[in-house]
């Protein structure tokens, strides 16, 4: 774990230490499940070949035949993707003298609450979306989670008894931390929702965007409203074409309904 420490790179996720963190507690502390904060399906994948690693873990598909040592680990991997029928997995109750480990993307934050957590590990990382309204270019990227997040993580242990939070960051990078997470429409494309906007005849779309609590730019609007007239989705009045009605009704980027 010293070894870990010396080189520490704050930019990067320290599997190495989270790791080792992991192993500390199903070593050395009192019993409970243990949920572990990764940014995404890759990063869960990287902590849960390192911990299946030991000879004693149990992958969540179960031990290998003939297995002569105790299980040590229940690994669940737990993100978006995966079916109700897996995502119930995380609510198993593991055999005695077996640590379950949760390996989850910030799904857990919020949208389940896993009641045996009693340690809680958080890298300070999610993915979000983000996009360049210049370029029209949307990318899913790694980022530093806000301190409310960090909260809400924290809080996540110890719902049924006393819990306890790592976070795999210093209190200096902590500090540096925005307050709350970016609203989700200063951070997505807006041509979807502005063909909502006008195929329910809520009116224009610059005064109706800019009643919400945080407001995009005028600049970004302007933006998204030039590329659906580029479609051919929107006339330059900025009234739906024919197109422009059929693709409000797709679940889908505007570009790609067309």
């Amino acid at each position: 774990t010293l070894r870990c420490l010396q080189t520490v790179d704050e930019e990067k996720i320290n599997y190495e230490l989270a790791e080792a963190l992991v192993r500390y507690i199903a070593d050395e502390l009192e019993e409970g499940a243990i949920l572990v904060f990764l940014p995404g399906m890759a990063e869960i994948r990287t902590l849960y070949d390192m911990l299946a690693a030991d000879p004693r873990a149990h992958a969540r598909c179960g031990a290998a035949e003939g297995e002569a040592e105790p299980e040590k680990f229940l690994l669940i991997p737990l993100h978006s993707t995966l079916s109700k029928e897996e995502q119930h997995l995380t609510f198993s109750k593991p055999p005695p003298g077996v640590r379950k480990v949760v390996l989850s993307t910030n799904i857990a934050e919020t949208s389940i609450t896993i009641d045996d957590v009693v340690y809680v590990v958080d890298c300070g990382r999610a993915k979000e979306n983000r996009y360049d309204p210049a370029t029209r270019m949307a990318s899913l990227e790694v980022a530093w989670i806000s301190r409310a997040s960090a909260r809400q993580r924290r809080g996540r242990a110890g719902r049924v008894r006393e819990g306890y939070c790592f976070h795999l960051f210093s209190s200096e990078k902590e500090a540096e931390l925005a307050d709350f997470t970016q609203a989700e429409i200063l951070r997505v494309p807006l041509e979807q929702l502005c063909l909502q906007i006008k195929a329910l005849r809520l009116g224009d779309v610059i005064p109706f965007l800019q009643k919400a609590l945080e407001p995009p730019s005028n600049t970004a609007i302007q933006l998204a409203l030039a590329a659906l007239q580029e479609l051919s989705a929107v006339d330059e009045a900025g009234e739906l074409t024919p197109l422009g009605h059929h693709v409000a009704e797709l679940p889908v980027d505007a570009r790609i309904g067309k």
